[in-house]
């Protein structure tokens, strides 16, 4: 069976954010928490907008996408100390 998400447009008072989620939390006016940087939850977001759906297979992989343009760019290189 496919899993579909969706990218969501999202917003917990004056903070707005974008998110893929999974088809069945991204419905307009749901209410959803959200896991920080710090693992932990903050609830209060609201979905926005959702946007067309896609397969599970076909989400960006920015993690991997970032690694490459690194890569491609030189920037996981070694940086050079600065001088004294």
């Amino acid at each position: 069976m496919a899993n579909f998400y969706r990218q969501c447009n999202l917003r917990n008072g004056n903070s707005h954010t974008t998110s893929w989620l999974p088809e069945e939390y991204a419905v307009k006016g749901k209410v959803l928490k959200l896991k920080k940087d710090d693992e932990s939850w903050e609830d209060g977001w609201i979905v926005e907008s959702a946007g067309d759906k896609i397969d599970e297979k076909c989400l960006p992989d920015f993690h991997r996408e970032i690694k490459a343009h690194k890569k491609r760019t030189g920037d996981s290189l070694p940086k050079c100390p600065k001088p004294s």
